[in-house]
C-alpha cells in the first residue's frame, strides 16, 4: 500500500505543503489587489502602469439618462457605479426632451464622488389649467407630505375661504374650506391678509398670521374640518408678538410677547399658558421639544446682542454680535449631528456650530467654536434645505451657502433679478420667481433653470414624486390667473395616451 511506503508518503506530504503555500501565495495576492483596488489603485491595461482611482455615483431623476464625462458617452445610463482615474472631469447628463445637467468637477485618489441628486426639466413643460381666478390667489399652500393644495379664493370679501386640491388625483374637484367668519377679528376697512407661518407635521393644522388695520393675530387653521379653527388671540385672551409650533405640534405653542421678551408655552388642549421659559429674548428658533436658539442683549454692552442656546432647563451662550433689526437663527439634525446657526442681519455672516453644546459643557473647552462663518452681504434670510445638508444665507442676489456632507463653502451673487427670496425646492435646490417665471437652481447657483411663467413668489409645488410642480399663471389676454399643472415627465417618461 502507498502510504505505508515512507518514501511515497514523504512525496505526498512535500506536495500538500507546496500546494499549501501556492494557495497561500494566492490569498495573499488577492488580498493585496482587494486591498489596492479598495484604495483606488488599478492597472492601465494599455500600458500596464498603476493608476490611483476614485469612485463615483451618479443617478437622476428621471432615471435611465445618458452619462457624458469629457464630452465623451460612456456607454452608461443613470443610475451607474464608476471607478475612474483620478482627475478633473466635465459630467453631463442628458435624457431626450429633458434639458441637459451638467458639472465641472475634480475626482481625487481614493475618494468617492456622488452626484445622485440631478433632476433633469423637460425641454417645454406642458402646462394644464385647473381653475381660473378673477385676481390673484393672495396664498397658495401645501401640507407637509405634499398631498394637499391650498389656493385662498382672492374674492371672499366677507371671509377667508380655500380651494383644496388633491395633488395625489389632479382631477377631482376642488373642496372649498372656509374659516368661520366668527374667528376672524373684524377689520376696520379691508379683510387684512393671511401669511403662512407653518404647518403641523399632521398635515392637518396650519398656523396662519391676520393682519389688518389696526393690528395682527394668529389663527390655527383646521384643513380637515375648518369649523374648529382657532383664533390663538382670542382664545387665550392675548395678543403675542409670534406664535410658533413646538416641535410641529398643533397642541402645543410657542408664544412670544415681545414686550417683556418672554417666551411661554401655550397648552391648547387645556387652553392654558404655562410660566416663562425665557425672559429678555429679541428672537428665537425651536427645535424639536428640547432645544431653542435665542437672543438677548440682557447683561450685554449697548449695541451688543448674545445668542445662547436653552436646553431643557438651562441656558448656554454661544455667540456675541451687534445689535440688528433682524436675527438669522436655524437649527437643524443632519447625519446625527445638530447643527446650530446664528448671526445679525448688520454683520453680514452667520456663524455655524456643529454640537456646540458638547463644547460649552466640556470642562476642557467651555465655549463653542464655530466651524464655519457663512457669509453674504446684506443677510437677511437663513435656511436649511429639506434634507439638511445645506444651510444658506440670502441677502437680495448674494448668497452663503453651506454643504456639511463635503465641507464645501459657496458664495456667489445671482444675476438673475429676484422678486423676492429663494426658498429650498428640496434637499439640493433652490426655487422661487424671476422675471415672473420659475426659477429654479442647483445649491451653488449651477444648473440655472427658467421655467414657466408664474406670479407666486414661492415659483411652484412639487406633488410628492415631483412628478408635477403647480403654480399660479397670468391667464393670457385676461387679467385672470390660473391654477396650474405642469408635468416635469417628457418622452418616454409621459404616460401612453389610451
Amino acid at each position: 500500500m502507498d502510504f505505508l511506503d515512507p518514501r511515497k508518503f514523504r512525496k505526498q506530504k512535500i506536495r500538500l505543503m507546496v500546494g499549501y503555500v501556492l494557495i497561500a501565495i494566492a490569498i495573499g495576492l488577492g488580498t493585496i489587489i482587494l486591498v489596492y483596488g479598495a484604495y483606488g489603485y488599478g492597472i492601465n491595461t494599455r500600458t500596464g502602469d498603476i493608476v490611483q482611482n476614485g469612485l463615483l455615483f451618479v443617478d437622476s431623476q428621471p432615471g435611465g439618462a445618458s452619462i457624458y464625462l469629457n464630452n465623451k458617452s460612456i456607454n452608461q445610463t443613470t443610475s451607474a457605479r464608476l471607478v475612474l482615474p483620478a482627475k478633473a472631469y466635465d459630467l453631463k447628463i442628458t435624457k431626450t426632451g429633458y434639458r441637459d445637467w451638467e458639472r465641472k468637477f475634480t475626482l481625487d485618489e481614493h475618494t468617492i464622488s456622488r452626484y445622485v441628486y440631478p433632476f433633469l426639466f423637460p425641454n417645454k413643460p406642458v402646462t394644464q389649467p385647473l381653475k381660473s381666478y378673477p385676481a390673484n390667489p393672495p396664498l397658495l399652500l401645501e401640507s407637509p407630505d405634499r398631498h394637499w393644495l391650498l389656493v385662498q379664493n382672492p374674492d371672499s370679501s366677507k371671509a377667508f375661504s380655500f380651494d383644496e386640491f388633491d395633488a395625489n388625483d389632479y382631477t377631482k374637484p376642488a373642496l372649498v374650506l372656509s374659516l368661520p367668519a366668527t374667528i376672524i377679528t373684524k377689520p376696520v376697512s379691508t379683510l387684512g391678509t393671511l401669511t403662512e407661518v407653518e404647518w403641523s407635521t399632521d398635515n392637518n393644522h396650519v398656523l396662519l398670521r391676520h393682519d389688518f388695520d389696526g393690528g395682527n393675530e394668529y389663527i390655527m387653521m383646521d384643513r380637515n374640518d375648518p369649523t374648529k379653527s382657532i383664533n390663538i388671540n382670542k382664545t387665550l385672551n392675548i395678543n403675542p408678538t409670534e406664535v410658533a409650533l413646538r416641535n410641529k405640534k398643533a397642541d402645543q405653542l410657542y408664544i412670544y410677547m415681545q414686550d417683556g421678551g418672554t417666551l411661554q408655552i401655550a397648552d391648547m388642549n387645556k387652553l392654558a399658558l404655562q410660566d416663562p421659559l425665557i425672559k429678555n429674548i429679541a428672537a428665537f428658533k425651536s427645535y424639536s421639544d428640547n432645544y431653542i436658539s435665542y437672543v438677548t442683549t440682557a447683561n450685554m454692552p449697548t449695541g451688543k446682542a448674545q445668542a445662547r442656546i436653552w436646553n431643557n432647563g438651562h441656558t448656554y451662550p454661544l455667540y456675541a454680535f451687534n445689535t440688528g433689526d433682524k436675527y438669522l437663527l436655524d437649527i437643524a439634525s443632519y447625519s446625527g449631528h445638530l447643527y446650530f446657526a446664528a448671526g445679525s442681519s448688520t454683520d453680514g455672516r452667520v456663524n455655524i456650530y456643529k454640537d456646540p453644546l458638547g463644547d460649552i459643557q466640556s470642562s476642557d473647552v467651555g465655549r463653542a467654536t464655530p466651524m464655519i462663518a457663512l457669509r453674504a452681504t446684506g443677510a437677511n434670510k437663513i435656511g436649511f434645505s429639506d434634507n439638511a445638508r445645506f444651510i444658506e444665507i440670502e441677502g437680495g442676489q448674494n448668497f452663503g451657502v453651506y454643504d456639511f456632507e463635503t465641507n464645501n463653502e459657496y458664495q456667489y451673487a445671482l444675476q438673475a433679478p429676484l422678486s423676492t427670496p429663494l426658498d429650498w425646492m428640496d434637499g439640493h435646490r433652490l426655487i422661487g420667481q424671476s422675471n415672473g417665471n420659475v426659477f429654479v437652481m442647483d445649491y451653488d447657483s449651477i444648473n440655472q433653470q427658467t421655467l414657466v411663467p408664474t406670479t407666486t413668489p414661492l415659483g411652484g409645488l412639487f406633488s410628492r414624486d415631483y412628478k408635477q410642480m403647480y403654480t399660479l399663471a397670468p391667464v393670457a389676454g385676461s387679467t385672470n390667473v390660473s391654477l396650474e399643472r405642469v408635468d416635469m415627465r417628457a418622452g418616454t417618461d409621459l404616460p401612453k395616451s389610451p
